[in-house]
Formats: structure tokens, sequence, C-alpha cells
């Protein structure tokens, strides 16, 4: 797991919340239309349904496309419309009211907010059914849309460029690379991004289906594994608000100097320290983290190669090409690139940058070797 710094996030955020704002805003009035009509004719049931309604019906709220002309009577086709938006018009037209005065809080939600909001919006308050009020917040906050390559305007392409998130925060193993390939006289075309895993997962919870911060850039392979495992009840670690609690140590290595070697591999175990961090904790049982990392022994064997080539002595004489002021800056930023290790600041556009970090630490640990790395 890694964090995403704060100016990484910001701008992206900002763009985010302006471009979808008049979009949510756009769908809430044709909802609110719908369902302003659908109330007056539970008091008038001799209304009928014009065209411009029959427009907005159809669509929306219809899963029956049966053969229904404009200008019949409603009493004859209004099974078009589900039984329980028509009968529930005043209550659903009362939830819009109220998301449309809370659109711009849902889409820049921070995590406590989405918490609050769950209990705002929470359908036994307005006595509605629970699958007919997510279906419906489906429909304004419309994700299937968003990420839709064919999607024109502001999409989730752009999202994942603007924020150039390029290793995966919960994993950091595999590149999250967006490619725009943008070409003079045609259209843009959309070559690949990384998911969009939504931290609370979309199906439980489609009022966040665009909130920024319930989309998160990550790999593929630990989108799947979550799925919709989780609820706001089982939270796992947030890139954009938590600092990284998560450690790799190499447990039962050992090192002999005489020997310049290291102990039988199948006695070292990869260990992941979550620092008594619950977010941290949740976020190793729902990624599967201890068990996909453990099968790296193989990046872990190279770097213990590396390091009885690289061992003290090999430190000794290539500290004496360098001046004495010198000789340990370079000798540290020397070995961290012979060992393909970064600073932790280079984590979000380097997989498995912070995994070697700890691996190294122990190994030169093992060596009774001091090199400190940021």
């Amino acid at each position: 797991m890694i964090e995403i710094k704060s100016h990484h996030i910001r701008n992206a955020k900002s763009i985010h919340v302006q471009k979808l704002q008049i979009e949510v805003l756009q769908k809430l009035k044709k909802y609110k239309e719908i369902f302003t009509f659908l109330k007056k004719h539970q008091a008038n049931n001799s209304l009928t349904i014009d065209a411009v309604k029959m427009n907005l019906v159809n669509p929306v709220i219809s899963i029956s496309y049966s053969n229904i002309k404009y200008g019949t009577n409603i009493d004859k086709h209004l099974q078009c419309i589900k039984v329980e938006y028509r009968n529930n018009a005043n209550e659903y037209l009362k939830i819009l009211k109220k998301v449309e005065v809370d659109v711009e809080r849902i889409l820049k939600a921070d995590r406590n907010t989405l918490l609050t909001l769950i209990r705002e919006y929470d359908y036994s308050k307005y006595g509605v059914s629970e699958e007919y009020l997510k279906k419906l917040f489906e429909k304004i906050f419309n994700y299937h849309s968003f990420s839709s390559k064919d999607r024109k305007k502001y999409n989730a392409y752009t999202l994942t460029q603007n924020l150039g998130v390029n290793s995966c925060p919960y994993c950091n193993r595999l590149y999250t690379l967006t490619i725009i390939c943008k070409k003079v006289g045609t259209k843009t075309e959309y070559v690949t991004r990384p998911e969009l895993d939504h931290y609370l997962p979309k199906s439980k919870y489609p009022l966040f289906g665009l909130s920024f911060n319930n989309l998160i850039p990550s790999c593929s392979i630990c989108n799947r594994i979550k799925n919709d495992a989780t609820d706001h009840t089982r939270l796992h670690h947030h890139p954009y608000f938590d600092k990284t609690m998560l450690d790799f140590n190499l447990n039962g290595i050992k090192y002999d100097s005489g020997n310049n070697s290291f102990n039988k591999k199948d006695e070292w175990d990869i260990i992941l320290d979550e620092k008594g961090c619950d977010y941290t904790k949740e976020s190793i049982k729902t990624f599967k983290l201890s068990e996909i990392y453990r099968e790296h022994n193989f990046i872990v064997e190279e770097m213990v190669a590396k390091a009885q080539e690289y061992n003290q002595t090999f430190i000794n004489n290539i500290e004496n090409l360098f001046s004495e002021e010198q000789d340990q800056l370079e000798t540290d930023e020397l070995l961290e690139r012979i060992f393909g290790v970064l600073p932790s600041e280079q984590d979000h556009c380097n997989p498995m940058n912070k995994f070697k970090r700890g691996i190294y630490q122990s190994i030169r640990n093992a060596q009774n070797i001091n090199v400190p790395i940021k």
C-alpha cells in the first residue's frame, strides 16, 4: 500500500467535481420532472402521458418496453412505470431534492462525509424500497457511462490521466498507466488506463458511483480480488487519506560474514507488518497481500545474491573512490541503484519499490550493514 501525496490529487479533484456537478444536476432536473408528474397523477389519475413526458419516463423508469402510444390515458399504460416509483413518487421527489442540494458534497466527500451520507440517505427513513432507490442512484451517478471509451466528454480516462498514479496504490506491484493517443483529424484513441476501484462498492453504495474520493486507480488484480467484499463497516487503507503504515520484513534470514553466505531460502519468510493500523490490517486481508507477496521469492533471491556480491568489502573499496565528504552519500545512492531501490516518494510511480526497500533493509541488517533508505 502506498500514500498518494496531496498535490497529485488536488487539481484532479477540482476538475472532476466541476465537470460532473453540471452533468448530475441536469439528470436530477429530468428525474424531478418525472416524479413531479407521477406525484400529480396520484392526485389526478386522468392525466395523460404526452410526448415529452414519455421520452422522460421510458428510458429511465420503464423496464417494460411495450407498445405505448403518446397521448394515451395514463391509467391504461401506467404499468410501464414500476409500481414502487409511482406509488411513492412524493418520497422519491423529496430524496431527489435533497440530492440536488448535496451534489457537490457527494462528489467531493471525504471518508467521514461518505459515512455521514450513508446515514442521511438510509432508505428506511423515507419509507421507500432499498432496491429501487439504488437503481435510481445508479442512473443519476452513472459510472457505466463515465467509464465508457465512447464517451466524448470528461471521462474515466481523463480522471486517471489527471491523477497520474502510475503504480497500484493497493499492492504497489503493477503499473497503472493511462495512455491516450490523440490523432490529428480523427477521434481520440483511449488505449489503456487503470481500473477504478470504488472504495465503497458501487453495488452497495450507488450514491457514490462518481464521488472523487470513492474512485481509486488500481490494478485489475486488486480490483477483482476485492470485488464487493467490503462495506462501510470494514474500511481498508485509503491512499488519499492514510499514511502508509505497511512495512515488509524478511524474517529468518541469517548471514555468515566469514563465508559471505546466507542461510537457505526455505528458512526465510516474507512478513507484512501493519504496525497496529486497522486500515492496513484490513487491506492485507482484503487484497490477499500476504499470500501474493510470499510468491515473490524470486525477487528476494536476486537481492540476496547481489548482497553477497556487494558486501561490506565492496562497500569499503567503493568508498575509497569518493572524497571523505561525499563517500557516504555517494555509496548509499550507488547501492540503492544497484538493488533497484528508490526513495519512498517514488513509490507511486515505481511498482515493487516499497517491497524492495523493506527487503533490502532486512538483508543489510542481517549483514550488519547500516545503509539508511529514505
